[in-house]
């Protein structure tokens, strides 16, 4: 089982073995639930409050990675 949580990456299969490249990860047994979850409410209200199509697009980005942060932590709790 992986124990990590991945950003946006690539990941490759085949001969018994498995390659992943991301652009970032974090250990799961690192990130408290109460702070992810947190990161994702202030996630979510900066998407409210966005402006523009650049401030859009990063909001809508960090509200991702806010969920498969959140998602991530309470797969493995």
């Amino acid at each position: 089982m992986v124990n990590d949580g991945f950003d946006v990456g690539f990941a490759r299969i085949g001969n018994n073995e498995i390659i992943i490249l991301v652009n970032d990860a974090e250990k799961v047994s690192d990130t408290d639930p109460q702070e992810a979850q947190k990161t994702l409410e202030i996630a979510k209200a900066n998407l409210r409050k966005a402006e523009g199509k650049r401030q859009i697009i990063e909001s809508n980005l960090a509200l991702r990675r806010a969920r498969t942060r959140l998602e991530a932590v309470n797969v493995i709790s």
